[in-house]
């Protein structure tokens, strides 16, 4: 970048206008906007007073640098931890760490993992309240503001984490709440920072809510998850890892509640890859008998504050019909001709 666009970069962070920037340094506003196109440069004379204008060093002026790699980023942080490691002052550390992130204003991702860092140590050493502390924290609020701008959603995701940290911490709640956007509606984190909102909100009902809809949703990737691997090493012939994988699952719709169906079903699974004609008749009969309670988990405590819709008679004979239509005509039933359970 060249050093009309560093002009540029911070004269808009000081909220300056050209005409504004070129009466306090005594020079016309064309001239200023000459520089900021690179059509001409500042005299020589006035790089210390454009430096000073805009808060900034001569150096960062002259030498600015856009982008900063990831191998350079974790230079300086393994710096800042080793001056934390030699016990230097909060002070000196945080001015350092200062000049790192107005030298690469651009890098949202070094002002994001810079100030975590600089807020986790803030608080291991307890820092006493004082102005100095709350201009510690305002500028490590100012650093996370600018890593919520990056395009890497990663990096605005630790940013926003951190910012519902601060604020939950101190009892903001209303504050905290607004960086829940920033996370997608199927994280896990949001609605683990939601529940715990509500719960000191005393929206006591909409914390369980939010909880068990979280434990829901979690059993359901799990589920497939699991079952995928067991269909996986059937395929592959694996009959012991899937005897393992089925009492996992089992085990699994066992924890969260989900009824008999799913369980057998699970079952089912390892009875057709073993062949086993009486344990798969064993297994289909037991479907069959469940069939309509396979919403079984809306009875139960561990979801009390969810709502689920009823499952329709009309639903449940269509499974039992599909699955009895199943057991006649699939294929993977072959081995069951003759078998009269």
């Amino acid at each position: 970048m060249q050093i009309g666009e560093v002009i540029r970069t911070y004269r808009k962070k000081q909220n300056l206008t050209q005409e504004e920037m070129a009466n306090r340094l005594g020079v016309s506003a064309p001239a200023v906007n000459k520089w900021e196109n690179g059509s001409s440069l500042p005299d020589i004379s006035m790089l210390v007073p454009v430096a000073r204008l805009l808060e900034i060093t001569p150096d960062i002026l002259l030498s600015f640098q856009e982008d900063v790699s990831q191998e350079e980023i974790n230079q300086i942080v393994q710096e800042v931890d080793e001056k934390f490691r030699k016990e230097e002052s909060y002070e000196d550390i945080f001015q350092f760490v200062k000049k790192k992130i107005a030298r690469y204003p651009n890098s949202e991702r070094l002002a994001g993992q810079l100030a975590m860092i600089m807020d986790a140590w803030r608080i291991l050493r307890k820092l006493p309240a004082s102005e100095q502390t709350e201009e510690y924290d305002r500028t490590i609020r100012e650093w996370y503001q600018a890593a919520l701008k990056s395009e890497d959603e990663e990096v605005r995701e630790r940013a926003a984490d951190s910012l519902y940290t601060y604020y939950y911490r101190n009892e903001r709640y209303e504050e905290a709440e607004k960086y829940l956007s920033y996370f997608s509606g199927k994280d896990p984190l949001r609605k683990i920072h939601q529940a715990m909102l509500y719960r000191k909100q005393g929206k006591t009902d909409d914390a369980y809510r939010t909880y068990e809809e979280l434990i829901f949703q979690s059993h359901n990737m799990l589920e497939i998850a699991m079952q995928n691997i067991q269909l996986w090493v059937i395929e592959d012939g694996d009959i012991e890892k899937a005897r393992f994988m089925t009492e996992k699952l089992k085990n699994m719709e066992n924890l969260f509640d989900m009824g008999d169906y799913y369980k057998v079903s699970a079952e089912l699974s390892l009875a057709q890859a073993e062949k086993d004609a009486d344990a798969t008749a064993a297994c289909m009969a037991k479907l069959l008998d469940n069939a309509g309670k396979l919403d079984a988990y809306a009875s139960s405590p561990l979801y009390e504050h969810m709502e689920f819709k009823p499952l329709s008679p009309e639903f449940a004979a269509h499974l039992k019909e599909t699955l009895q239509k199943s057991a006649r005509e699939d294929e993977s039933y072959s081995f069951m001709k003759g078998n009269k359970k």
